[in-house]
């Protein structure tokens, strides 16, 4: 044995049964102490129990070298390092070989994943054999986090923060903060059968926003770009022009004379908006906003009666977007979520039949503040009642008079009967839909049942659903809304057809009684799934966060670390997660606050050091490294090379730049991926190299997903194939590989957007080069929701593999 491992230890998890079930330990330990390495084995390494053992065995055998065979260094990784470090040892000492997501549970032969857990340990020894210690690199954090998304996640979210001393700022895409609560109207509470006014609840948060101090508001903002490092981010914004001044009284002459109507999203498209108005009434701020689109001042037309009315000045329709920087030390994303197109269901109408609704498009109409103020029409009558209610009143504004909703109900029948149909897009296994439940939509329908037989006691409401869901104490209110008469019928609708009068008929397969039905409705509402908002999608790709496979952002561990993304300082909360109640929203959001305050006071930080590292003897100065996309690299005032380590992402395209081989990446140098291969790989094995991000994420999540790729698949993380040349693949070859495969992050980021390209121009180089070989390089995309994918690729790779 090399004298460098003398001093080096092999901990094996046993992971509660996930690794020792499906992996023989004691072969394990057998063979790796019969080559002269001291091996230990625990029930659970990552407890205080396991990590004692851990630092009372470096101290009698006077260790300096570790490698901890349990589950992804993603979930534990920091927790082994820290722990070794209590013991006296460099962080850089220790390596986590994956013996649960990249063995246990990908190969379900026990003999195969236990000789590929054998040939990972290896590879990670030989590994530490050639690795150096590496000084720490401290950086101060900033004090002041970042909030996005102005619902009632990130307005519970910024709040707390504020609270707890931290100044706070808070970003909204939208004119006003509110978020989806703001349009539900009421809302239920496990421990209550009475319904709630949603803004008696949510108007007084919003409030306190913009009175607290340590707040600072910004809307009509969107997040632009994010750069620097955990604890000392920039963030870009875009803020919109608003072409009204902070200084709008909010009195509301300018809407009245305005002569232009538009859609109004806050009422679900509703066309009772003007060109310059209010979100809603109580909006925050209180400041009217100019809708650019249809404004005809701004569109070359003369007008310009908003300004003749306003006696405050506050009209500028010279205001211009403005850029903000800002700097902060933590991030917390609150986006929400946005309704399912149930249009992708053609069966049920949406879009075609007027009288087909959402349950989000319901609570508006039940809302007193909605486009029939709180009256109960078909939507093939609403222009009927928006005719009574000008004629009536002469003005759209008056329409906001309580006494107009008895106009409604006197000249327009209400809906006698009601159908609601569960699992629209959830709990889907059809394409278009979604596998998983939206977890609101059984009670949202509930509660609007309950609401409509309080008011209308005579309409007929009848819920199709698949399985009813009401956790808790949700029981109770689920209870109550069957003693009201709601019926319930279950089976998923098979198609929905409409009758000359606008009137419907829902056919259904009562799945209990096994008959056919046909049931009459005035009025059918979809309660269609809780999707990511298109804001969540963007600002997953801005900040380069790992998503699930239906878009939401993913935290990094589901119950050890709930609300952390995939990137250290920033935190998830809300819909923005996963679908969720608003009384779980708040809960998670407090604690993201919570998280966010903890990180941002845990100060200095210690940042990653794999960063470039320089042999000033082999460099020639020739400066091919200043490419580097982010100006990472310069010359210091002595002049030699230098790097800034906030910064620097270690993606190693400094690497291949560098003729010399002056610049390699601490970490992952040659000789360490050099030993790491001649440790892993085979005669017909499959190399993958592994992009530390995404890619990595995904590989994960395979075994997550209980899913299968054949055990000759070896993977090894590097921070890019950038870091790969032609003398380490074909090192790889020579052990044995019979195809190398690069597996990067897709370009969603803005780093991502400048990384991929120089991946794929630096794998077609490096196939240039290896000549016929070069036919056994291959090249993938890493996508999260794609692991399925990604597993065939492997299958598909082994047996080409077999086959040479």
């Amino acid at each position: 044995m090399n004298a460098a491992l003398d001093k080096t230890a092999v901990f094996i998890c046993h992971c509660s049964g996930n690794i020792s079930e499906h992996i023989d330990i004691n072969f394990l330990k057998k063979t790796l102490k019969a080559e002269g390495i001291s091996v230990f084995d625990y029930e659970y390494l990552c407890s205080s129990e396991g990590q004692t053992l851990i630092k009372n065995k470096i101290s009698d055998g006077n260790l300096n070298r570790i490698v901890i065979g349990s589950c992804t260094p993603s979930k534990h990784g920091t927790l082994f390092k820290k722990c070794i470090k209590e013991a006296g040892l460099n962080g850089s000492m220790l390596e986590i070989a994956n013996l649960r997501e990249h063995c246990a549970w990908v190969h379900p032969e026990k003999a195969e994943a236990t000789e590929k857990a054998l040939s990972l340990l290896r590879g990670k020894l030989g590994r530490l054999e050639n690795s150096e210690p590496l000084g720490d690199i401290k950086v101060d954090i900033t004090p002041k986090a970042l909030v996005i998304g102005g619902g009632i996640a990130g307005i519970t979210a910024a709040v707390n923060l504020a609270d707890n001393g931290v100044s706070t700022y808070l970003v909204e895409k939208d004119p006003s903060i509110g978020g989806n609560m703001a349009k539900i109207g009421k809302v239920f509470s496990p421990d209550k059968l009475a319904e709630e006014c949603a803004m008696c609840s949510l108007s007084p948060l919003m409030n306190e926003v913009v009175a607290n101090p340590k707040i600072t508001l910004f809307t009509w903002t969107e997040v632009e770009s994010l750069s620097g490092s955990a604890g000392n981010f920039t963030v870009r914004l875009r803020k919109k022009p608003r072409y009204v001044h902070d200084d709008c009284t909010g009195c509301g002459r300018c809407n009245r004379v305005c002569p232009v109507m538009v859609e109004n999203e806050f009422n679900c498209g509703s066309m009772d908006k003007k060109a310059i108005s209010l979100s809603f009434s109580q909006a925050v701020p209180k400041t009217y906003c100019i809708d650019p689109d249809h404004c005809l001042q701004l569109n070359g037309e003369t007008c310009g009666k908003c300004v003749d009315v306003c006696k405050s000045g506050a009209i500028d329709f010279s205001q211009k977007e403005e850029i903000i920087e800002l700097n902060v030390g933590a991030v917390i994303v609150a986006t929400g979520f946005e309704e399912y197109d149930a249009s992708q269901k053609p069966q049920y109408g949406y879009g075609t039949f007027k009288n087909v609704m959402t349950q989000m498009e319901l609570a508006r109409m039940l809302g007193i503040n909605g486009p029939t103020k709180g009256a109960l029409i078909r939507p093939s009558d609403f222009s009927m009642v928006s005719d009574i209610v000008k004629s009536s009143t002469g003005t759209c504004e008056s329409k906001d008079s309580p006494d107009n909703s008895s106009n409604h109900s006197n000249d327009v029948e209400t809906p006698k009967n009601i159908v609601m149909i569960q699992c629209v897009g959830s709990r889907d296994e059809k394409e278009g839909g979604n596998r998983y439940c939206s977890r609101y939509c059984c009670m949202a329908a509930l509660k609007h049942s309950s609401l409509i037989k309080r008011k209308y006691p005579d309409t007929e409401v009848t819920i199709c659903y698949v399985d009813l869901r009401a956790l808790g104490f949700y029981e109770n209110y689920y209870r109550a809304v069957q003693d009201m008469g709601v019926k319930f019928v279950r089976g998923r609708p098979a198609e929905i057809v409409e009758k000359p009068d606008k009137s419907l008929v829902v056919r259904i397969e009562d799945t209990l009684n096994q008959k056919i039905k046909e049931l009459p409705a005035d009025l059918v509402v979809l309660s269609v799934a809780m999707i990511p908002s298109q804001g969540t999608r963007k600002i997953s790709g801005v900040l380069n966060l790992s998503q699930d496979e239906s878009g939401f952002i993913k935290e990094r561990h589901s119950k050890l670390k709930p609300v952390d993304s995939s990137l250290d300082g920033i935190f998830v909360c809300g819909t923005a997660q996963s679908p969720k109640d608003i009384t779980d929203t708040i809960a998670q959001a407090g604690l993201a606050s919570v998280r966010g305050r903890a990180f941002i006071t845990d100060s200095p930080k210690t940042l990653a050091n794999e960063i470039p590292t320089f042999n000033q003897l082999l460099c020639t100065k020739c400066e091919e490294c200043f490419k580097c996309p982010f100006n990472a690299i310069s010359l210091n005032e002595s002049g030699s090379l230098a790097v800034d380590p906030l910064v620097c992402i270690g993606c190693g395209y400094c690497t291949e730049l560098c003729q010399t081989g002056a610049i390699q990446i601490a970490g992952f140098t040659k000789n360490q991926l050099k030993a790491e291969i001649e440790g892993e790989i085979k005669e017909g094995d499959v190399l993958g190299f592994v992009n530390s991000g995404i890619a990595s994420l995904t590989c994960d999540n395979i075994g997550n997903s209980v899913l299968t790729y054949p055990s000759n698949v070896k993977l090894i993380k590097v921070p890019t194939s950038l870091v790969l040349d032609k003398d380490l693949l074909l090192h790889a070859f020579k052990h044995g590989a019979s195809s190398i495969l690069f597996l990067e992050d897709p370009p969603d980021s803005p780093k991502a957007e400048v990384i991929y390209p120089l991946t794929v121009s630096h794998f077609e180089k490096l196939k240039s080069e290896m000549g016929d070989s070069g036919n056994r390089l291959h090249f993938k995309k890493a996508y999260v929701p794609n692991t399925k994918g990604l597993a065939g690729t492997f299958t598909s790779l082994s047996r080409e593999g077999e086959m040479i």
